[in-house]
């Protein structure tokens, strides 16, 4: 059983205590989505991010390698009555769909725990369609937040804690397309990266 396996329980409401960052978060991907739309969801842990962008998108492949997370996603979205929401196991190391697959991807607060980000990147790129968008939100976590070192007693790791410069410069080193990074504000804050995928 992974940490995350162990922690699906528990993270909605690890969420609630960092609320101006998952509003602001939210609201940035309401923003980006185009109406109708194909969107796939990586690590997409309980669904929340899923639920924001099915408001606009015709259907959202709401994906995690956490089956635990999954079943917690499912429960959330049958409970709002979201209809246009799907679920499956994916690695984001490795995914089976086709190039061009998606006119969005979305994988939000996972790039900071994977030693090889860049390889997640290319793969979202890759399935997503030219001039797409694949939208990165990853939280700017330091070890000495609070939220932080309960994490790290239950067994979570992180592989890199960025910057808003840090985390554009490795975007852009990735070679997908045209980068955008902002800051959102919060217990702990988040670099909001954005790809307009060119290939």
């Amino acid at each position: 059983m992974t940490f995350w396996d162990k922690i699906a329980w528990l993270y909605d409401i690890a969420e609630s205590l960092n609320p101006k960052s998952y509003r602001d978060m939210l609201e940035g991907i309401k923003a980006i989505v185009p109406e109708g739309t194909s969107v796939l969801d990586c690590a997409a842990g309980t669904g929340e991010l899923s639920i924001a962008a099915a408001e606009k998108a015709g259907h959202v492949f709401c994906t995690d390698m956490s089956l635990p997370m999954l079943e917690m996603a499912r429960k959330k979205v049958c409970k709002k009555g979201v209809k246009n929401i799907s679920f499956g196991e994916r690695d984001i190391l490795a995914l089976p769909d086709a190039d061009g697959t998606y006119d969005v991807s979305i994988a939000g607060n996972v790039l900071h725990l994977l030693e090889k980000p860049e390889k997640a990147v290319r793969e979202l790129c890759r399935v997503t369609k030219h001039g797409g968008r694949v939208i990165v939100p990853t939280f700017m976590a330091k070890s000495s937040n609070p939220l932080i070192k309960v994490y790290t007693l239950l067994g979570y790791k992180a592989f890199s804690s960025y910057t808003v410069e840090g985390y554009e410069k490795m975007l852009k080193s990735c070679g997908c397309g045209r980068v955008k990074v902002t800051e959102i504000n919060g217990l702990i804050p988040v670099a909001f990266g954005v790809i307009k995928v060119q290939k």
